[in-house]
């Protein structure tokens, strides 16, 4: 595994945000505007899909290492703890929420996770948050499963049963 300061090795898993779990499947080097660039390649096994994004750019973009374990069971535990957000249209709590993702914290994707999974227990979501529902749901059980060595349908099960302990409390 490649030190901090360093970066990233091939073969490592890492988080993009809002894209979830992946794999440094390469580094190349790309000419862009006369000026050589280097880049991870990034596979998205959930997504089906690779990524490239520039070495120098990747802290600021977000990539990072998976979760350790602690932040991985603290994230799920606090599924149990029902949040919402109150006194905002939806623009505004799709927003919130996509900025949350966007921190790419394994706490913060559980905080999406539970507003929306609460949110369509009382109405259905509408196809933007059913969207984001599904990619911070598929986010968590996948870092869920690397994290704590367990397969997806485990994860998932695991993250569920804490969604349905709820105690309610407001964010």
């Amino acid at each position: 595994m490649g030190d901090e300061k360093k970066g990233f090795s091939i073969g490592e898993k890492v988080v993009y945000p809002t894209h979830g779990v992946g794999v440094i499947s390469d580094i190349t080097e790309k000419v862009l505007n006369g000026e050589s660039v280097e880049y991870y390649v990034i596979t998205i096994p959930s997504l089906d899909m690779n990524i490239l994004l520039p070495k120098a750019n990747a802290e600021t973009l977000g990539l990072r290492r998976l979760s350790k374990k602690e932040d991985m069971k603290k994230a799920i535990q606090s599924l149990s703890e029902k949040k919402d957000i109150h006194g905002s249209d939806w623009k505004s709590r799709q927003q919130l929420q996509m900025n949350l993702l966007k921190t790419g914290t394994i706490g913060n994707v559980a905080v999406v996770v539970n507003i929306l999974y609460n949110r369509q227990k009382v109405r259905d979501l509408p196809i933007q948050e059913r969207r984001l529902f599904e990619n911070a749901l598929t986010h968590l059980v996948d870092e869920c499963s690397y994290v704590l060595g367990i397969d997806s349908d485990s994860a998932k099960r695991t993250i569920f049963s804490h969604l349905e302990r709820l105690k309610s409390t407001t964010i």
